[in-house]
């Protein structure tokens, strides 16, 4: 589940709220209702976050760590959230950190301020965190930096194959197109968001060296 994408688009709309009058002159309504369609053609294009893969999120951060948030330790003039949270295990990025496991520390999300919606974190839960350092702890990446823990990460992360790029269709196509890219030994075409396959999946290559979507988890077989 990725946080920001339930978001998407809220903050640029909430800028551009049209307020109407009864009216029952058409000649006024219709310069309404074209600003009130601008303004939903904009709140798509301001934020284009959608959910990705754990493969996809770890291959484009410099460090990936299973974090528990302890409590909110403050806003950052609502561009960013900072969590005190107890790092347990550094997927990625070991070597930037001077410090044994488990140890506390700052997690950085985006805030209010952001397009793509806030990612607020819940006391008390365990989230996959992918990002980079910064001088106070760890930032989050905007939109794809926070997804909730489940097991079954720490396996898709000890097969992901960063050589190896994930293709996800988009679910729509306006304003823009979400063409299929000419098939290459490098890419996978991810099945469809929110399925087994998808969640217990990853691009490696095979032993002819082309990239083949692997499941590390089986997924039961469909009812004939």
């Amino acid at each position: 589940m990725d946080l920001p994408s339930i978001r998407c688009g809220i903050r640029c709309h909430r800028d551009l709220v049209i307020n109407y009058r009864a009216t029952d002159n058409m000649e006024h309504r219709l310069p309404l209702l074209f600003l009130y369609l601008i303004s939903d053609l904009r709140s798509l294009l301001c934020c284009q976050c959608f959910p990705s893969h754990i493969q996809t999120d770890y291959c484009a951060a410099n460090i990936v760590t299973k974090v528990k948030i302890q409590d909110l330790a403050r806003s950052e003039s609502e561009k960013w959230l900072r969590y005190n949270a107890n790092i347990s295990t550094v997927y990625k990025g070991r070597e930037t950190f001077l410090f044994s496991i488990p140890h506390k520390m700052e997690i950085g999300t985006p805030g209010p301020a952001h397009s793509c919606g806030v990612q607020y974190l819940k006391p008390g839960l365990e989230y996959l965190i992918s990002g980079n350092r910064d001088e106070r702890g760890l930032k989050a990446n905007a939109c794809s930096g926070v997804k909730f823990w489940t097991d079954i990460q720490a396996i898709l992360l000890r097969n992901v194959d960063c050589s190896c790029k994930i293709f996800i269709p988009k679910t729509w196509n306006i304003p823009m197109k979400n063409e299929y890219p000419p098939k290459t030994d490098d890419i996978c075409l991810a099945p469809t968001r929110g399925t087994c396959q998808f969640k217990s999946g990853v691009c490696k290559r095979d032993q002819r060296g082309v990239c083949q979507w692997n499941l590390v988890k089986p997924c039961p077989e469909k009812a004939p």
